[in-house]
């Protein structure tokens, strides 16, 4: 009874990890806007609507590293020290994320060659904002009670999204050249730092 969840998971991942992977090469093959989800999908050999249950559109294929890390956010933040400050639980709760740094490569990679500058930024403010929802739920949980908890959660999680977000993008933007994590250290604690180095 147990084993068939696990299965199922499997299943889901693999059918995903093969859309993922013939978007990506007929991306690279054809150019990303003469490619339709209804080719994607026959050579992935999957229906068009199975594409839909794991994708919303084409442009979210190049987006799955954030999605994935986004649902990972929330369960890693959940574990961390009631004592441990934020600024240092998110950092450890990211880093904690089990990378394929091959999977976010080729998808910083991809997003930076084959879609608009326009695009990549309406995706990224939908990314951007399911993380510092994840963020600002557990400012706000940890610090219940606090005045204004609501507002300074809010800023908190609005903040340090920015910080993660723009660390990925920069690495990508820059050849995914150095490494992943102390770009996302050095964005966190310019932010904790309140902004020194600017200053």
């Amino acid at each position: 009874m147990t084993a068939s969840p696990n299965l199922h998971e499997l299943r889901r991942r693999s059918t995903r990890e093969a859309l993922r992977q013939a978007a990506l090469a007929s991306f690279a093959r054809k150019g990303f806007s003469n490619v339709t989800v209804t080719e994607l999908a026959r050579e992935a050999g999957v229906t068009e609507r199975t594409f839909f249950r794991h994708f919303g559109s084409k442009e979210a294929v190049l987006f799955q590293d954030y999605e994935t890390q986004v649902e990972w956010l929330a369960e890693a933040l959940s574990r961390r020290p009631e004592s441990e400050a934020i600024f240092d639980a998110v950092l450890a709760a990211v880093t904690s994320f089990p990378h394929d740094f091959e999977v976010v490569r080729q998808a910083a990679s991809a997003r930076m060659e084959l879609i608009s500058a326009e695009r990549i930024a309406a995706h990224l403010r939908v990314v951007q904002a399911s993380f510092a929802a994840v963020i600002t739920r557990f400012v706000a949980e940890r610090y219940a009670g606090t005045p204004q908890i609501d507002l300074l959660a809010e800023v908190a999680g609005a903040t340090l999204a920015a910080a993660l977000v723009t660390a990925v993008e920069s690495w990508g933007r820059n050849g995914c050249a150095g490494d992943l994590n102390d770009i996302t250290q050095t964005c966190v604690n310019l932010v904790r730092s309140g902004l020194a180095p600017l200053a």
